[in-house]
C-alpha cells in the first residue's frame, strides 16, 4: 500500500465543553480511548500519533501502543496560533509520506469506514488524479442564507428533495493528504479532494453538550449494527517491508 500515519489531535482546553476529549463514550473511559481502540483495528498502532500538549492525555497512548507527539503549548491554546500553524506544527514532526487527520469528536465513524477511506485514498489520490480526501455527508436538504434560497426554488416550481443538487457537509471526521502538500499549502485538503461519503453516524460531530448527548444516544444504533466489526478480507498489510523507509523530519 503506502506510507500512512494517522494523527489524532487532542488538547486539554475546549471553549464549549470542558475537557471534552476525556468524556466517557460507549464502554470506553474517554473519547480518546474510544477513538484509539477504533483505529488500532485497521492500522499498525505505531503509525497512529496521539498529539497533545497534555501528559495525562499522552499517557493514554501507551495503553494502546500508539506513538506520542508532544505538541507545543502555543499550538494547544484557543486563538493563540492560527489553525494553519497547528496543522503544520504537528504534521512537520510526523515522519511519514501521507497523513490522515482523525478527530476524537466524531466517535461514530466506524473502523470499516476508515479502512475504506484508506483504500479510496490509495486508488484515487496516490494512483488517481485527486490530491487529497475529506470525509463528507451528502445532503439533500433545503438551504437559505441572507434572505434567499440557495439550492432550490422556493416558489410554485418548488424542487423536490430528490432533485436537489449534491451538496456535501464536511464531517470533521477524516482528512487525508500527502505530508509535503500539507506543509506547502498549510492545510490538509487540496484543490481536488475526493469526497469520501460516510454514514450519517460518522457525521455526528461533538461541538456542544447537546451533540455529545446525541452521540451517546446514537451509540445504541452503532452497537446494534455491530459497527465495531471489520471485514477481515479488507484489512491492509501495514508491515514496514511493504513501504519505503520513513522520510526525514
Amino acid at each position: 500500500m503506502y506510507d500512512l500515519a494517522v494523527v489524532v489531535p487532542v488538547r486539554k482546553g475546549s471553549s464549549r465543553i470542558a475537557n471534552k476529549s476525556m468524556l466517557p463514550f460507549g464502554d470506553a473511559a474517554s473519547l480518546i480511548e474510544w477513538k484509539l481502540r477504533q483505529l488500532v483495528t485497521v492500522i499498525d498502532p505505531a503509525r497512529i500519533y496521539l498529539s497533545s500538549e497534555d501528559d495525562e492525555f499522552l499517557a493514554l497512548a501507551d495503553r494502546f501502543g500508539v506513538s506520542r507527539h508532544k505538541r507545543p503549548m502555543r499550538l494547544a491554546i484557543d486563538h493563540v496560533a492560527p489553525f494553519r500553524d497547528v496543522i503544520t506544527g504537528i504534521v512537520r514532526d510526523i515522519p511519514h509520506e501521507h497523513i490522515a487527520w482523525s478527530t476524537v469528536v466524531c466517535p461514530l465513524m466506524a473502523p470499516q469506514e476508515y479502512l475504506n477511506a484508506f483504500r479510496t485514498y490509495h486508488d484515487q489520490v496516490i494512483l488517481g488524479d485527486h490530491d487529497s480526501l475529506v470525509g463528507v455527508n451528502l445532503l439533500k436538504e433545503y438551504f437559505w442564507a441572507e434572505g434567499r434560497s440557495l439550492n432550490y426554488r422556493a416558489t410554485r416550481d418548488h424542487t423536490i428533495s430528490q432533485e436537489l443538487p449534491d451538496w456535501f457537509k464536511v464531517t470533521n471526521s477524516l482528512y487525508m493528504c500527502a505530508r509535503r502538500d500539507i506543509l506547502q499549502r498549510e492545510y490538509f485538503i487540496g484543490d481536488k479532494p475526493v469526497m469520501e461519503q460516510l454514514s450519517k453516524l460518522a457525521g455526528v460531530d461533538i461541538d456542544y453538550i447537546e451533540d455529545y448527548r446525541i452521540a451517546r444516544a446514537l451509540h445504541a444504533v452503532y452497537a446494534e449494527d455491530g459497527l465495531d466489526a471489520v471485514d477481515p478480507t479488507t484489512l491492509i498489510d501495514w508491515s514496514r517491508d511493504a513501504f519505503p523507509l520513513p522520510i526525514a523530519v
